[in-house]
């Protein structure tokens, strides 16, 4: 049984109903990626005060040099590389609707774009993803950065391959299965686990070296990226953590 059902090829919205609170986070969270880059973004409620959301971009699709997100005309993010992941910024929340148009480093064709009314004070996460006819999906989520209970960790996953289907998250070791047969181009909603050790495995085989051995401490969140093709795989880790 597959997860998650992507949506149209222009255009992908995936919202994942009940994964958080109805209050904006209280605390500053801090944010390492896999290239080892760490920044903060300020508490959901103090954005909130400000009239602001929170956004953060990845990108996940290996046919552009670097990638920018323009909203309204102005890039928001400019010239974020393959498999990088660009720190949350404050937007103004206007009236309406807001849309992201993904385009290549300094380029003016759309290659995506993503039309979502977004929450005050709320964390999101764009990700650009390959498709298999070359073309480009942006995808939106929202981060649910709310303190986790103790001995846990939230995890969640994100296929970015244009071809890679089913997908399982399972604790490293076992055949206890965390999330199971998530598809290319789907983001998948987090899910509280006791930390340890997860593996990622494609349908019916073992996990490959780059998605064994996925340790998740306690209080800390991850998402955990695919990316590539069938013919190899590799993985981006973003690992958030809430200050106490």
């Amino acid at each position: 049984m597959r997860c998650l059902i992507a949506g149209a090829i222009a255009s992908v919205v995936l919202w994942t109903a009940g994964c958080g609170t109805n209050s904006p986070t209280t605390a500053v969270s801090e944010t390492t990626t896999s290239e080892g880059r760490t920044s903060e973004a300020p508490a959901g409620s103090t954005a909130a005060e400000e009239g602001n959301v929170l956004v953060r971009f990845m990108n996940a699709d290996p046919d552009g040099t670097g990638m920018d997100i323009v909203v309204a005309g102005e890039p928001v993010f400019s010239n974020v590389a393959y498999k990088a992941t660009a720190p949350y910024k404050e937007m103004p929340k206007v009236l309406g609707e807001l849309q992201f148009e993904l385009r290549e480093a300094g380029g003016t064709e759309i290659l995506g774009t993503n039309r979502r009314s977004l929450l005050l004070g709320r964390h999101y996460t764009l990700v650009s993803l390959p498709t298999d006819n070359h073309m480009a999906r942006l995808a939106l989520t929202m981060d649910n950065l709310f303190q986790v209970e103790p001995g846990r960790a939230r995890v969640r996953l994100i296929n970015a391959t244009p071809d890679v289907e089913d997908l399982d998250l399972y604790i490293a070791g076992t055949e206890s299965v965390i999330q199971h047969g998530v598809d290319a181009s789907v983001v998948t909603s987090f899910t509280d686990v006791d930390e340890g050790t997860l593996e990622i495995r494609p349908a019916d085989r073992p996990a490959p070296p780059q998605l064994s051995n996925l340790t998740v401490e306690a209080g800390r969140l991850y998402t955990f990226v695919v990316v590539g093709t069938s013919g190899g795989l590799d993985l981006v880790r973003i690992e958030d953590r809430i200050e106490p």
